[in-house]
């Protein structure tokens, strides 16, 4: 919906191999929206969240809550986690440094939304110290607003503002602009660069004084070197890196498909006609889970976020059923007792329930509307 305010459809946003997703948008219904619709995007915090474990158990301390701790870390990277290390970091430090990478994005995938509040505020309610570092000094490679830093900082304020409508603990977070970094520790931020030669991304993730990191996928390669260079220089307080889970294609065949096709993926910035559009284009094949973006969305999004999912069927189907774990929802959809058409129905109502309180914001909020406008400045939309 904002893409389309900023008159940013067809173009593709230029970006350093991270954490960043690419955005979409329906064209079939840009030039019918008047602007003061586009600009409908909170105030209110979801209040069927789910509870995280150490909001459950108010008489465990961090100290005594490792096991809640390990666990936070690993749903959130899954198998990608090195356990022995990770092990070790958190038996040695009861408040590690956790940073997360942002790329500043003038429209936001609702995995840079929904799921980094997710995942941050696990770390937050596990008693890490969490920093959230805005890769803002990455503009000037970015051609579409000139490489101005001014203009990069006001989208990151954009995303600051998405996630304080997703209720991210952003009072128990420190942001992090990687500009102002750079600035007052250029001694040590340059030479790594110099070191490093190949990726400004490894030389920012070097830089930091981090315990873990909380990367895109799209960050691995980065880490990778990161790692090479602590062990080739024999540094010292190595960083861990969780890389978070990622969302699929909502289309059938994601590698055959133009990148900015309107179906993909869902945004933040997406209102109900969005959705519905997407859902009725995206792949749900019958009987089959694995390799199933919709029952992928319900995996990473809304069970985490509601700590179930309702589907209604019709009384001869069943009628309406509450999952409350992902083995349970696998069992019966590949048993055919739970149709596709159902389960987008279902999948469709819970992501407009997520967004709404996002799209009240940036509809009643002066800051965030004004936040909306100057965006559209950026980029110079019409």
């Amino acid at each position: 919906m904002l893409a389309r305010a900023f008159g940013l459809v067809g173009k593709t946003w230029k970006r350093t191999p991270t954490m960043s997703v690419e955005a979409s948008a329906s064209p079939r219904r840009r030039s019918q929206m008047p602007q003061q619709q586009l600009c409908h995007l909170h105030g209110s915090t979801p209040s069927q969240r789910q509870k995280f474990p150490e909001e459950q158990l108010p008489g465990d301390t961090v100290e005594g809550s490792f096991d809640l701790r390990f666990a936070a870390l690993k749903s959130i990277g899954e198998d990608r986690v090195n356990d022995r290390e990770l092990k070790l970091l958190l038996k040695k430090k009861h408040a590690p440094i956790c940073y997360v990478w942002c790329d500043p994005c003038p429209w936001m995938h609702i995995s840079q939304g929904i799921m980094k509040t997710l995942n941050i505020n696990k770390m937050v309610e596990s008693g890490f110290k969490v920093k959230i570092l805005m890769a803002d000094w990455f503009s000037q490679m970015n051609s579409e607003i000139s490489g101005n830093l001014n203009k990069m900082r006001t989208v990151g304020r954009y995303n600051i503002e998405m996630w304080k409508a997703t209720g991210m603990a952003l009072d128990k977070v420190d942001l992090v602009w990687l500009s102002d970094e750079i600035r007052r520790h250029g001694d040590e931020y340059w030479p790594i660069v110099m070191d490093i030669a190949r990726t400004n991304s490894c030389a920012s993730i070097l830089f930091q004084k981090a315990d873990i990191w909380l990367l895109g996928m799209e960050q691995h390669d980065a880490n990778l070197l990161a790692r090479q260079y602590y062990k080739h220089f024999k540094k010292k307080n190595k960083a861990i890196a969780v890389l978070d889970n990622m969302l699929p294609n909502l289309l059938q065949y994601p590698q055959m498909e133009n990148r900015r096709h309107p179906a993909w993926a869902i945004f933040m910035e997406d209102d109900k006609e969005d959705i519905c559009f997407k859902m009725e284009k995206a792949f749900c094949p019958p009987k089959l889970a694995e390799g199933n973006p919709c029952l992928e969305y319900i995996k990473y999004i809304i069970l985490p976020w509601f700590g179930m999912f309702e589907v209604v069927q019709k009384k001869g189907n069943g009628g309406k059923k509450t999952f409350l774990s992902m083995e349970e929802l696998t069992a019966d959809y590949e048993s055919g007792a739970l149709h596709p058409a159902d389960v987008k129905l279902a999948l469709e109502k819970s992501l407009n329930e997520i967004l709404q309180p996002v799209r009240d914001h940036f509809g009643r909020n002066g800051e965030a509307k004004d936040l909306v406008e100057a965006i559209g400045e950026c980029y110079g939309a019409d």
